[in-house]
């Protein structure tokens, strides 16, 4: 005996609450890399630490973060577990477009 499908069947689609609020122009894969590029801009530095101590204590270094974290702000990130969804999602989607290079270009 088989049931048939309406669609009722299947349960109704619910973004995850990470990106659901998330603004337009960060769910555009095609804005990935710019804003991937520009948010690495904000932490690139001219000189490095040995230590975790000093790299704390570095007044410079600190002002990079702080310019980070409002970069991220003006980009509509609401925290560092959205970026990191956001990330992990684009990233996803670039794989998987070279995937299907591959498979069409072989």
């Amino acid at each position: 005996m088989t049931k048939k499908i309406t669609k009722d069947t299947f349960p109704q689609y619910k973004p995850h609450s990470l990106v659901a609020d998330m603004p337009e122009h960060l769910k555009d894969y095609r804005n990935y890399n710019k804003i991937q590029k520009a948010l690495l801009e904000t932490l690139a530095s001219s000189h490095s630490h040995s230590e975790v101590e000093d790299w704390a204590k570095c007044v410079k270094c600190q002002e990079k973060v702080t310019n980070h974290k409002l970069m991220m702000k003006k980009l509509g990130f609401t925290g560092p577990a959205q970026y990191k969804a956001w990330q992990k999602i684009h990233q996803t989607i670039q794989d998987s477009d070279k995937t299907k290079m591959d498979k069409y270009n072989t």
